[in-house]
């Protein structure tokens, strides 16, 4: 397997592409991964320079071709890392910052389902059995609880994934195969093969409500962040945890949504 070859775009650097002169090589994700087999092809790019006076910095021109970004799980993070901008210092950053808002993890996940609670339209998701669930269900919405054991099972796998967006090495291909595998489970359609062999029904639930619960992930975790002492992290280290933090919800997002919208 081949990692994610990061650019990395130094602060100080006035052309963010002076330091190579060729395109990172694309990265491949682990043959373990449930990846399409549809034929890739190298993308072809063009060096072009600007013709202001003022700047003379080499800007690349990707050919991206659509249907690879919509079959292929390789090209669209390479698209989608390129775009944002992910970087290896944003992978390192996060990786320092975790253990500094591990702890609000638990908080941030009751959070969630109280959120989810909230609203018929989102609590009556839990009605029906998760993959992966034997307990017992309720048979009326109102005697759905924050402590029934549906939700505090869901509540072991909404923890695990934080967790594994602070803790992840998003070098390698496996991560985002992982995050694009919680993207498919939601939709009805379980993207794992020992579930489908034993009948497990997965999670069925609107793109709508997934974008707006990565919302408030979102606005949980960089919080936290920014409320660290001064002498856990500088505010140079806070400013790039929270854009690094940001990058990967927003691509996270994109997992989600590749499965439910066609394009």
């Amino acid at each position: 397997m081949s990692a994610f070859d990061f650019d990395s775009y130094s602060r100080d650097t006035t052309c963010p592409f002076a330091q190579y002169g060729h395109l990172a090589e694309r990265p491949s994700l682990d043959d373990s991964s449930e990846r399409t087999n549809t034929p890739t092809t190298d993308s072809s790019s063009t060096l072009l320079r600007s013709t202001s006076s003022a700047s003379s910095c080499p800007v690349f021109v990707q050919e991206i071709d659509p249907v690879l970004l919509k079959n292929s799980l390789e090209d669209r993070v390479a698209y989608l890392t390129d775009f944002v901008n992910f970087s290896s210092h944003d992978s390192d950053v996060i990786t320092s910052i975790a253990p500094h808002v591990n702890a609000v993890i638990p908080g941030m996940v009751d959070e969630l389902y109280s959120k989810l609670f909230e609203f018929d339209i989102t609590k009556k998701v839990f009605m029906t059995r998760n993959q992966g669930f034997d307990g017992p269900l309720p048979e009326k919405l109102e005697d759905l609880t924050l402590d029934s054991a549906q939700i505090v099972f869901r509540k072991v796998f909404m923890k695990a994934w934080a967790r594994r967006v602070l803790t992840a090495d998003y070098s390698k291909g496996k991560t985002w195969a992982y995050m694009d595998k919680v993207g498919i489970m939601h939709t009805g359609v379980s993207p794992f093969k020992h579930q489908r062999a034993l009948g497990i029904a997965p999670l069925n639930v609107p793109y709508r409500d997934c974008a707006l619960l990565l919302s408030v992930v979102q606005n949980v975790l960089q919080t936290a962040i920014l409320r660290l002492p001064d002498e856990t992290a500088s505010m140079q280290t806070k400013i790039d945890a929270v854009s690094a933090i940001n990058k990967v919800i927003w691509i996270q997002n994109d997992l989600f949504a590749r499965h439910y919208i066609d394009e």
